[in-house]
């Protein structure tokens, strides 16, 4: 039996249930033998009921106690008997402790790829740095051509003033070629430099949509509540061409639903649970003048406040409403943790996908941003 089903056997029998077992004599053992048959009985005429709570949507502990007319704080459920409850809540447990194994291998993983990519861009940036130094040769270049007359072959050095800074600028000259020889390989080392550039500033952005995307993954993988969504969350990974596709895996015969609240004001908050729910609920199903929120600049999951058409200003948002869908947005990103979180907000008309962007990946202009508290999200899920 849970602790707590025994703290309250003792309790009705008047012993301390921080009593020491060495001080328990016959009288306290007879008694609570006597009051744990009487449960048993009363379980089986159909007197206690058996319910189960719950913390985060997973089974916290499971209660048998007399009917009362005062429910516990918090998701609960009671059951028609107690073979059923505790059947349930024993499977609702194993089936949490597979849940966070499959996430503890997922999130290395993924925690893996990332490692890689944070390393792929500190080379970056530093080939980047060398490749900007280089930018002083197209100066150099023009400063031999524009004074190529005070200079000969077999000179090794030119001492001149920059054009644009007005300081002095010494360079160096091989000998072996004429003043414009060496302006126009200086020109072409720039130039060079230029075309790598380029070149890497299109490996850089890649690379950081990479990290974008995978720290996304990782908050959606954290605040996965089934093996159905962790599987869907896997199966984007494997289009993605993340991870290598598993030939027995199965595929997806129900998709997991958006989270679903309800304001104060009643109006309906809809957050998406994953980054394939997260185009669909912005692209396909909400509407232009539905609100759109996002943690700011945060890896995140994308909500929707739906609005009523005759809404058109973002004034006439009720602020309560708006709110609390700031405080989900805040809740479901990884500042879940923070204080206070920055989380914009406009209007979904001002929302769109670039093409050939990641699976939940948009970008957005004529926004508003609000300070929000992920610690304040306590609207209850439908």
């Amino acid at each position: 039996m849970p602790l707590k089903v025994l703290n309250e056997i003792c309790q009705m029998v008047g012993i301390n249930p921080d009593l020491p077992v060495e001080e328990c004599g016959d009288f306290e053992f007879s008694s609570i033998f006597t009051q744990v048959q009487k449960t048993i009985a009363g379980i089986n005429d159909g007197q206690f009921e058996t319910r189960l709570l719950y913390k985060n949507n997973h089974p916290w502990e499971f209660v048998i106690s007399l009917p009362s007319s005062l429910p516990p704080e918090g998701k609960n459920k009671v059951y028609s008997s107690a073979n059923i409850g505790i059947d349930t809540y024993y499977q609702q447990r194993l089936d949490k402790t597979r849940l966070d194994s499959s996430k503890t291998n997922i999130t290395r993983t993924i925690k893996s790829m990332l490692n890689k990519a944070y390393r792929k861009q500190f080379h970056q940036e530093g080939d980047k740095h060398k490749a900007l130094e280089n930018e002083k040769y197209k100066t150099w270049g023009e400063l031999l051509t524009a004074y190529a007359h005070q200079f000969e072959k077999g000179d090794t050095v030119a001492h001149l003033q920059d054009f644009y800074s007005g300081e002095p600028v010494t360079i160096k000259l091989d000998p072996r070629y004429t003043p414009i020889q060496n302006a126009q390989r200086y020109f072409k080392t720039y130039n060079k430099s230029r075309s790598t550039l380029k070149h890497l500033e299109k490996l850089m952005a890649k690379n950081q949509q990479d990290i974008d995307y995978l720290e996304s993954i990782l908050v959606l993988i954290k605040q996965a509540e089934s093996m159905n969504e962790l599987d869907e969350i896997i199966e984007e990974l494997e289009k993605e061409n993340y991870l290598k596709q598993h030939p027995k895996r199965k595929k997806q015969q129900q998709r997991s639903e958006p989270r679903r609240f309800v304001s104060s004001d009643g109006l309906e908050i809809i957050v998406g649970r994953n980054n394939r729910q997260n185009d669909i609920l912005t692209l396909k199903q909400a509407r232009g003048h539905d609100l759109w929120l996002h943690a700011k600049d945060i890896p995140g999951t994308h909500v929707i406040v739906k609005l009523p058409p005759s809404l058109t200003s973002i004034n006439d948002v009720p602020d309560k409403s708006l709110e609390e869908a700031a405080n989900l947005a805040a809740y479901f990103s990884k500042a879940q943790e923070s204080g206070k979180v920055p989380v914009d907000y406009t209007f979904r008309a001002n929302v769109r996908k670039p093409g050939g962007a990641r699976p939940g990946m948009v970008i957005y202009d004529n926004y508003w941003t609000i300070m929000a508290d992920p610690r304040d999200a306590k609207l209850d899920e439908k």
